[in-house]
């Protein structure tokens, strides 16, 4: 199945990057396969961003040619094109809310944004869907930035547009990697380019998220994005999309074809009668039958086992005995008292680290084997000194051991 593969270098992006990340195989279907899926309805949520995106487009586009817009264009616009565009296939997922309760969230966006930002006049626009090219290591990607600004004397800002409901914490924004990607794309495009800030509004917070990149920072992330790209390369060279399982998997478009979501896809929408009586739904209820079956018996098996094992400990030492006879088995029983020393993340460990750091013994009992220390212990190999100061750490614990063998009959010879 290699030799359809064209070897022509492709144009990568952010979103082509990530395909690759969260599931190689669905780079496959998308990229490599081409595969075409009959198009999904569109849900609300992408379609109040759209419309919003449209409208805060326009703002600036006419502000470009010296025209404000009053909030009230913009609304009646923002109506206009949701009223346009609006379909019946639109799919709402929260049942509890309605297509007015996003169309009301979107002109709150749009009104809220005009307030904070009038009359928009910080800047130049450059761009609206700006396309940005960015070349990395000999590879070229592509991205499309919402709105790109120059303030003067060097200074830029990239501008993205969210109107998602949830407002992620400052780190995620400054490991963000398309925004940080666009930026390099804007040194590559304008060589006065000194500064460039990375701006995210996201509007249904009506809060602004601001982050930078240092040129050290930009050459880290060229470099593992061209490692990235070189394990694609390898994925295509070899034809191993291996499909990677996540919680994306709920919204991925290739789930009616993917290997581990397909039986899921096409059992969901079957009535119960005919649900229970399809093939692969039958052998894994079968299959979970025998696996709890078999649970709970090595569950009763390991109690019951447990108990015995403490009466015989218990009947060896009373009767003072190592080996017990059976009806034709014998059974050694082998009692001793091992040190025990503070286990990962117990709170005396890092102390004990210390200890035997200071002590030069460290490189005796390596990453700190708690084994390799007991039999250092039991061999001597550890000086008086240290012996002395490891007695607050060590504990002692009885360790039982069974054996069983046949019991051979005293008269045979």
């Amino acid at each position: 199945m290699k030799s359809h593969l064209l070897h022509i270098m492709p144009t990568y992006s952010h979103s082509r990057l990530s395909a690759f990340e969260s599931c190689p195989l669905k780079y496959r279907y998308a990229y490599v396969d081409k595969v075409v899926l009959e198009k999904r309805p569109e849900t609300i949520e992408a379609f109040m961003g759209k419309r919003v995106h449209e409208t805060l487009c326009k703002l600036y586009s006419d502000r470009m040619l010296s025209k404000l817009d009053t909030i009230d264009d913009l609304l009646e616009y923002y109506d206009e094109t949701w009223g346009k565009r609006w379909n019946d296939d639109v799919t709402i997922v929260r049942k509890e809310f309605t297509a007015e309760n996003y169309h009301e969230t979107g002109g709150r966006c749009i009104a809220d944004y005009y307030g904070h930002y009038s009359p928009f006049d910080e800047g130049r626009t450059l761009g609206l869907e700006q396309m940005i090219s960015i070349n990395i290591g000999g590879y070229k990607l592509i991205g499309y930035v919402d709105r790109l600004t120059s303030l003067g004397e060097g200074r830029y800002e990239i501008h993205d547009y969210k109107t998602s409901r949830s407002l992620p914490t400052q780190s995620y924004f400054d490991q963000d990697r398309q925004l940080a990607l666009y930026q390099i794309g804007v040194g590559n495009m304008w060589k006065d380019a000194g500064q460039v800030d990375l701006v995210w509004h996201y509007l249904i917070h009506d809060r602004e998220m601001r982050s930078n990149r240092t040129p050290d920072s930009l050459e880290v992330l060229k470099t593992s994005v061209v490692s990235l790209i070189h394990d694609i390369e390898d994925a295509e060279k070899e034809y191993e999309f291996p499909a990677r399982e996540c919680e994306l998997c709920k919204w991925c478009e290739y789930r009616s074809i993917c290997p581990t979501c397909k039986h899921i896809e096409a059992t969901d929408a079957l009535p119960v009668n005919q649900f229970m009586d399809d093939d692969g739904v039958r052998l894994v209820n079968e299959y979970v039958k025998l696996f709890d079956e078999r649970k709970e018996f090595t569950d009763r098996y390991e109690a019951s086992m447990e108990m015995l094992k403490e009466a015989i400990v218990a009947y060896t030492k009373r009767e003072g005995l190592e080996v017990i006879r059976g009806s034709d088995r014998k059974l050694r029983v082998k009692i001793e008292t091992k040190p025990k020393f503070p286990g990962k993340g117990d709170e005396e460990r890092e102390a004990l680290e210390l200890l035997l750091k200071s002590a030069g013994a460290w490189p005796d009992v390596s990453t700190l084997d708690t084994f390799a220390l007991a039999r250092a212990l039991k061999s001597k190999k550890l000086n008086e000194a240290l012996l002395k100061n490891l007695e607050p750490f060590i504990k002692t614990e009885e360790a039982h051991r069974f054996s069983l063998s046949s019991l051979r009959n005293e008269n045979d010879q």
